[in-house]
């Protein structure tokens, strides 16, 4: 199934929630309908008497319009008018002829079986052809000389084309006063507009197998930041777009009006209550039903407390269990991104659908494999955080990778997770790169980018040899030549630190050359155990002892220290032992200090 009949499909299955707003949350617009900001209200009585008018704020400004097939594609100076609501341009005389199609379109419409008393009222209205004199009046406008309006603007619009809206007051029982939220009036006007293209060519629709009449222009907006951007479009008939396989352009594809509309403003609706940007491209996840699913931003849970690897564990279960209980095993999960390629066209530049049991089952295992213990805690990071650390450039105090980038990698990384493939080596591979220079990189980052990068490693590694190698915990008899030498890499920071101040700032002389360390692993050794003679000697014997212990027990368990082999680049894995080793350290070295301040609390 397509995206535009699991589109549609969505939008029968939403049918109750038409119209009606709901806090927070942009309302599934009517068959005949299109949501547009609107900058200026205006209140009028069942008469058609002005009461008054005031602009409209930005964060109000989402409205419910009436609107036909060529006023929904209108674009510069067409005169094709909206039914009901428009810019000011059509609605006042100065618009001339705009105007004049405005007036004529709304008085068939009062004039028809399917009129309603807020359309006679505002024909009552705007036939009075004061509205100009009435804005400014009311100090929503200013008038030039000729008393048409200024050159002054309502949040950024100029005059002449603030969408105007109407409510109507006192409104009867059971109707809201509102237009955009009257769905008395929704139905009215579908039905007048059906009866309009009643006499339009119809054929079977490709969407819902219907037969319908037929669609040429589809609705814009899908996608509120790509506005004028079309899924749908077939505007040439001159050049090569389906000739040489077809002779017509509904041969190609033939898409119902109602079936267009619905399957449109569905995708609308998820986009702008469900849809998550990544570097301008919008990635979608919903059930056709109105479930609840995870959504894409989804990250293992924000934790309230550190947690280790069996609470995210059971923590991950928990919130998964919740989606579990909403989604039946058999229902469908809808996966899809959009973007624009040009100003003019929509592209779905992924789609998937899976079965909901498939789907948390996915989602289950990318976060159970992905995560790594930090100082917060366990924690998996988000698809953006892993972009961003591999292909990001440091911006003040983040990592930002460029939109560009961004989409088409997070878009990569979602297939992995919802397709179970292999995470691609190009991003492990910039990760740890990036993670082998942590001079390039501030405290907060380099922290940030360690952690990304052992996660990410982890899960590639065990996911390339189908089992738990790699785990969280040091491994004190793991024999991998790259994880020794990251162990030991881990002590020789230590040593050196050890012996600072509070206040000292200074990198450690191991990882002033971890860049060195990771291509050339014997030379930098060598270099670094030399180096390390007087921060030894500064050490307490103890301390001291434990340190060359240390360092001797990791050295017996690399091969012969003359094997050319041990010289190579180190891989991947380095920086886990080096992570592992440098966690266990600092544990025991917490664990010290409590004894200690336990200790001395007896004492006194």
């Amino acid at each position: 199934m397509g995206i535009l009949q699991t589109a549609y499909r969505t939008y029968e299955a939403q049918a109750h929630r038409v119209g009606k707003a709901e806090e927070g949350k942009e309302p599934l617009t009517p068959v005949s309908h299109a949501i547009q900001n609107a900058h200026i209200e205006i209140v009028l009585g069942n008469d058609g008497e002005f009461r008054e008018a005031y602009p409209i704020a930005k964060a109000q400004s989402k409205t419910i319009i009436p609107v036909t097939i060529e006023s929904a594609n209108r674009t510069g100076n067409n005169i094709k008018a909206h039914p009901l609501c428009d810019q000011l341009r059509y609605i006042a005389p100065f618009g001339g002829d705009k105007f004049t199609a405005y007036a004529a379109q709304l008085e068939q419409w009062a004039n028809s079986e399917f009129s309603h008393p807020k359309v006679l009222a505002v024909l009552t209205y705007i036939q009075g052809k004061t509205i100009t004199a009435d804005l400014a009046a009311a100090g929503v406008i200013t008038l030039d000389e000729h008393g048409n309006p200024g050159g002054g603007k309502i949040e950024g619009t100029e005059y002449g084309k603030c969408l105007v809206r109407w409510q109507i007051i006192p409104a009867p029982d059971g109707i809201r006063s509102a237009c955009w939220e009257d769905t008395t009036l929704f139905e009215r006007y579908a039905a007048f507009y059906a009866s309009q293209c009643a006499s339009m060519s119809r054929d079977t629709c490709f969407v819902s197998g219907r037969e319908d009449t037929v669609c040429e222009m589809h609705p814009k907006g899908v996608i509120a930041s790509n506005y004028g951007a079309k899924l749908a479009s077939a505007n040439d008939d001159k050049n090569f777009t389906y000739r040489g396989r077809f002779t017509e352009a509904n041969q190609a594809y033939c898409i119902g009006y109602t079936a267009s509309q619905m399957a449109h403003h569905a995708l609308r609706w998820v986009a702008s209550n469900q849809g998550v940007i990544f570097g301008g491209r919008t990635f979608l996840c919903w059930n056709p039903e109105g479930a609840e699913v995870p959504p894409l931003s989804f990250l293992g849970m924000p934790n309230e407390e550190p947690l280790d690897f069996v609470g995210y564990k059971r923590q991950l279960l928990q919130t998964l269990s919740g989606y579990r209980q909403a989604l039946k095993d058999t229902s469908d999960v809808v996966i899809a991104a959009m973007d624009a390629a040009t100003t003019g066209r929509l592209s779905v530049t992924y789609y998937n659908e899976l079965k909901a049991s498939d789907f948390l089952d996915r989602i289950e295992d990318w976060y159970r494999t992905l995560c790594w213990e930090s100082y917060s805690g366990v924690r998996a990071p988000t698809l953006k955080r892993i972009v961003d650390c591999a292909f990001g450039t440091q911006r003040n105090a983040f990592m930002e990778a460029d939109e560009a980038i961004l989409r088409e990698r997070v878009q990569l990384l979602l297939h992995c997770m919802i397709d179970k493939q292999p995470l691609p080596v190009d991003i492990v591979q910039a990760l740890v790169a990036k993670a082998s220079t942590p001079l390039a990189y501030k405290a907060a980052n380099r922290e940030t980018l360690l952690t990304t990068t052992c996660a990410v490693v982890r899960k590639y590694r065990n996911d390339k040899s189908h089992k738990e190698e790699w785990t969280l915990a040091l491994d004190t008899s793991n024999p991998n030549r790259s994880y020794l030498f990251g162990r030991l890499l881990a002590v020789m920071e230590q040593v050196e630190r050890s012996t600072y101040d509070r206040e000292e700032k200074r990198e450690p002389n191991a990882i002033r050359m971890q860049s060195i360390f990771a291509q050339r692993p014997m030379y930098a050794w060598r270099l670094l155990d030399e180096r390390l003679d007087p921060y030894f000697r500064r050490l307490a014997p103890q301390l001291r002892a434990y340190y060359r212990k240390l360092i001797g027990e990791i050295a017996d368990m690399l091969p012969d220290l003359n094997d050319p082999e041990l010289g190579k680049k180190l891989e991947d894995t380095y920086l886990l032992g080096y992570y592992h080793q440098r966690s266990a350290m600092f544990r025991k070295k917490d664990a010290s200090a409590k004894e200690e301040n336990e200790y001395e609390s007896v004492e006194e």
